[in-house]
């Protein structure tokens, strides 16, 4: 989950979409992190892995990427970026033309990520605002993402079906739909960039959670964008609704993300990430604030 907070710098680039109705496919491949990345040009040249990622309100590259790939700065510029554990100030590139399969976005101004603590090698996240004017279809279980440019509709890209209406997230680009958690409601953010499903600790105590019982274990660290480690309790959480679906015998991490701390302080809050997306077919309209979830015709029931 990455969010733009505030730009440091004079001058703004506006990312401008080419091409219309522009249908793109590419296959989801797997990086050794347990992200799923797909294939990006930057600047003509690639392709390289990216994450395709909801939770993330503008595209990012990281470090060892921007180096490799002689990146320009923004002039006098630097960005203050929110990630899961917290805010940095990061420097702020331009890229000519970022581009997955057809699909083009021009004078882009991306964010400057630290380099991963893990086994990924992610070139950088492809965020919404590649999404914008398109509906992203996310079908997991198929391993493939497709993009269909406006105004083509959910009808045309496989769903006739009522969508869900999502909200903002405390004015930014990110979006959040109702959830509940054992039958106890909370608010979700659609994170397709986060592997793993993360509730705050009131959220836990609300659904009947106890993660000091022995089913659940310390996870792996989290850094996110400002490289603070924080460590998660992992464990069975019971039985998650959300868009019409559920997952039953549903896992998590719960962990008192800053992110979500902000945004929502003590609401019962998470983030959904793609372990439990991934079950499923997601069709996203970030400009208009619609999902469908929809079962994929690649997989068994997920329940």
């Amino acid at each position: 989950m990455l969010r733009r907070v505030l730009a440091l710098c004079a001058v703004f680039l506006v990312a401008c979409v080419t091409g219309s109705m522009v249908n793109a496919q590419v296959l989801l491949s797997p990086s050794p992190d347990g992200h799923q990345t797909v294939p990006v040009f930057v600047n003509g040249r690639g392709p390289y892995p990216f994450i395709l990622d909801t939770g993330a309100d503008g595209s990012a590259v990281y470090q060892w990427f921007a180096s490799l790939a002689k990146l320009k700065t923004v002039a006098g510029g630097a960005g203050s970026l929110s990630g899961q554990t917290g805010t940095a100030d990061v420097p702020l590139y331009t890229i000519d033309d970022l581009a997955m399969s057809g699909r083009h976005i021009e004078h882009v101004t991306v964010y400057g990520l630290p380099n991963r603590h893990d086994a990924g090698r992610e070139a950088g996240v492809l965020g919404t605002d590649y999404m914008d004017g398109a509906i992203v279809a996310f079908d997991f279980p198929c391993g493939k993402v497709e993009v269909y440019a406006k105004p083509e509709s959910a009808r045309a890209v496989g769903d006739d079906g009522a969508p869900v209406s999502a909200a903002a997230v405390n004015g930014s680009g990110l979006l959040s739909i109702p959830i509940s958690v054992n039958g106890h409601a909370g608010t979700a953010v659609i994170d397709t960039g986060s592997r793993d499903t993360r509730m705050t600790p009131a959220f836990a105590r609300v659904a009947g959670i106890d993660t000091r019982s022995a089913d659940f274990h310390n996870g792996a660290a989290i850094y996110g964008a400002s490289s603070n480690r924080m460590t998660p309790r992992v464990g069975p959480i019971g039985t998650v609704r959300f868009a019409g679906v559920s997952v039953r015998n549903a896992r998590a991490e719960v962990i008192d993300l800053p992110v979500l701390r902000r945004d929502f302080g003590n609401r019962p809050a998470m983030l959904l990430g793609s372990d439990l997306l991934g079950k499923f077919r997601l069709l996203y309209d970030h400009q208009a604030r619609r999902i469908w979830i929809r079962p994929s015709t690649c997989a068994a029931d997920p329940r």
